[in-house]
């Protein structure tokens, strides 16, 4: 059988991910397409591509005049509007999922399962899309709109971060397919408000507990890069002249 052989966008686009997700290229850091090109030995077309894809993966802000720029997270905000919907989102699919049909209960497991495909294919923009078609299938049987449109508003706030949790960390996608699993099950075998409210929530928690670790793991790692890149200190050896 034949290694299957990266093509070049795929290149410039992994190694991109890689050194944003790892810290070497940290929020707001410029990145210079001819200089990354050279670097990898390609032209500039393949490197435009990725940085395009990182774009709409929104690891990536693209501004008209400074080129293209690892996006800023305010990890505050973002830790803010999950911590929110935690608690609408459970509350508001403890009072809808006794309106859920088997049409719905379905379509809920159809998309769980497009998603661990897209989680297998690493398509984890699509699972992203997915992951909110799902929430969708279970918020249109909440009879609270109030309700439901503060949902939407806070949804639209994350949107406009342009940061997906599931293209920061990864390994979240397989947790939060089993999740959905067992939310299915509760509320399919109707285990009362109450336990589908704290699971509902206790979900979205889950999410927010993993960024906050990513979070620290990738200033810190940002901190130490940047104490690297300072000049060494010179060396006493003994016997040397002090």
């Amino acid at each position: 059988m034949t290694k299957h052989t990266p093509s070049k966008q795929q290149l410039a686009y992994h190694t991109l991910k890689q050194r944003i997700l790892e810290g070497t290229y940290g929020p707001g850091y410029r990145i210079v397409i001819d200089r990354v090109a050279k670097e990898l030995g390609v032209s500039a077309i393949p490197i435009r591509e990725a940085i395009r894809r990182l774009e709409a993966e929104g690891l990536v802000e693209v501004e008209r005049f400074s080129g293209a720029k690892v996006t800023r997270i305010d990890a505050k905000m973002y830790e803010d509007i999950l911590s929110a919907l935690a608690v609408l989102e459970g509350y508001a699919t403890a009072q809808a999922y006794r309106n859920l049909t088997d049409e719905d209960f379905d379509a809920l497991r159809q998309t769980n399962e497009a998603m661990r495909q897209a989680r297998s294919d690493f398509d984890l923009t699509l699972y992203s899309r997915l992951n909110q078609q799902f929430h969708e299938i279970i918020l249109r049987c909440c009879s609270n709109r109030y309700l439901v449109d503060e949902i939407h508003a806070f949804r639209e706030r994350m949107d406009a971060m342009r940061v997906s949790v599931f293209n920061l960390i990864p390994h979240r996608a397989s947790d939060s397919i089993a999740e959905h699993d067992k939310l299915i099950q509760l509320m399919a075998v109707d285990v009362g408000e109450d336990a589908v409210e704290r699971f509902a929530r206790q979900h979205r928690l889950a999410t927010l507990e993993a960024f906050r670790r990513w979070n620290e793991q990738h200033t810190r790692l940002v901190a130490e890069r940047k104490e690297g890149y300072r000049a060494p200190r010179e060396i006493h050896r003994p016997g040397a002249d002090p």
